[in-house]
């Protein structure tokens, strides 16, 4: 399968999100490779510090630039079992032509109306990608939340988004915690930090096993 994460906004969690499910399925004993078609090229930092940890399985991380990276994501797909691409936080030619070969495109997004304004832009995005790639699966998943607020941004985006029915909104959701701020920088993930936030680690499962059910 290929998995993107990105979209319009910036600064919503989306290498946190696409490393912490690269490493999840890699756990499940299968093939992953993550792309990093980023220009700010975080995933391939984080995959750098990775490195520095050889008491966890290592994740190959490929770095993908230009119009043709759809191209390079069916090739990979060839040979992993999943490819999980970072596509960052602009609506770029990385972003749009990673759609192209996608089977589901995953936006990370804060509560707030600035944030759920991006989808407005995004749902044009989609609706051109889905004339060359009918199986691209949009589905959008709350990032980022205070804890004091989970009720009512789940409220908030379902009444938005109960007129852009092209997107999903997934049921689980991550909130603002900095385990996952303090795991980046090592290269890891809240499940291998050695003070797990056990709260932390049951979003991401919750997140994987959803998003991998829209398969």
């Amino acid at each position: 399968m290929i998995i993107m994460v990105g979209g319009e906004k910036g600064g919503v969690g989306k290498t946190t999100l696409a490393t912490h499910l690269a490493v999840a399925r890699k756990a499940l004993g299968g093939s992953v490779v993550l792309v990093d078609a980023d220009s700010q090229g975080t995933s391939s930092t984080w995959s750098d510090a990775r490195k520095e940890h050889p008491e966890v399985p290592q994740v190959p991380c490929v770095s993908l630039r230009g119009g043709k990276v759809h191209v390079e994501l069916k090739e990979l797909a060839r040979h992993y079992d999943d490819v999980v691409v970072d596509t960052g936080g602009a609506d770029s030619q990385e972003f749009r032509s990673a759609m192209l070969g996608a089977d589901i495109l995953l936006m990370p997004l804060r509560p707030g109306s600035f944030d759920f304004w991006t989808l407005l832009k995004m749902q044009e995005v989609v609706t051109l990608a889905e004339g060359f790639n009918d199986a691209l699966k949009a589905v959008v998943v709350l990032s980022q939340v205070p804890p004091s607020a989970i009720d009512r941004a789940r409220k908030e985006a379902t009444d938005i988004l109960a007129d852009m029915p092209r997107f999903k909104l997934l049921k689980t959701l991550t909130v603002f915690r900095a385990a996952f701020n303090h795991s980046a920088g090592e290269g890891l993930t809240v499940d291998e930090m050695p003070r797990r936030d056990a709260k932390a680690c049951s979003e991401v499962a919750f997140l994987h096993d959803e998003l991998f059910g829209e398969a």
